[in-house]
């Protein structure tokens, strides 16, 4: 498991992480295959989205619509009523979203459209170092004994 640290400002923060999960995935001689990528935490979300002002604004809107600030009228989350912790539109948020992603990975490259990128969301209301963890995929001459799909059957 590879793990990226990402600081972040909190309420609404967004990271294009994508650079940094390719980066990682070859200085781990990742093999080809789907990689997986975690966000941990239960106040973000992880997407693959084309990464520009306006479709980050559409998402945050949509999100905000779900999941307001505040309940409407003046109502309160439950998650702030048990916990005393007024984040309950961030856990939320998170949930709506999710927090895994599987992104194809070849030749050093993720299989996606160069105009998507892979996109850490920060809902919670204070800074904090966001942690993403990174499921490569294995070389094919993993030495473990198991077939690659490239040798014959002579």
């Amino acid at each position: 498991m590879i793990e990226l640290k990402v600081p972040s400002t909190g309420l609404n923060s967004h990271y294009d992480i994508t650079d940094d999960v390719v980066r990682l995935l070859a200085e781990h001689h990742a093999g080809d295959g789907l990689a997986g990528v975690f966000a941990h935490g239960s106040t973000v979300g992880l997407t693959v989205m084309r990464y520009e002002p306006g479709a980050v604004q559409d998402l945050l809107t949509a999100l905000d619509r779900m999941a307001p600030a505040t309940p409407a009228e003046g109502a309160r989350y439950l998650h702030e009523l048990t916990t005393g912790d007024p984040n309950g539109f961030s856990h939320l948020k998170s949930s709506l979203l999710g927090t895994s992603l599987l992104v194809p990975y070849a030749d050093g490259a993720l299989g996606m459209s160069a105009t998507h990128r892979v996109v850490l969301f920060d809902f919670d209301l204070k800074p904090a170092t966001r942690r993403v963890l990174i499921d490569p995929p294995r070389p094919a001459s993993s030495g473990n004994g198991l077939p690659t799909g490239k040798e014959s059957n002579e």
